[in-house]
């Protein structure tokens, strides 16, 4: 079992995991859907595709069609 949950399997349940502890969390209050919003926006930002941190506008869009859709499982 310490196999599969090395390298890439590894990074899907690490992911999966995190996704559904954001959900619990906004579920329970603790988190608003707006400061998840919040925080993917500000990881967006350090995402270097192109040699630099992301614009406002590139990463809104990463938030809005990718991310809060898998974290808020909206969409």
């Amino acid at each position: 079992m310490r196999e599969a949950l090395t390298g890439q399997g590894r990074g899907n349940i690490d992911g999966l995991v995190l996704r559904m502890l954001v959900r619990e969390l906004v579920a329970k209050g603790v988190l608003t859907q707006d400061e998840v919003r919040a925080l993917l926006f500000d990881a967006a930002k350090q995402i270097d595709e192109v040699g630099s941190p992301q614009t406002d506008q590139a990463a809104w869009s990463m938030v809005k069609e990718d991310l809060a859709p898998d974290f808020l499982g909206t969409g």
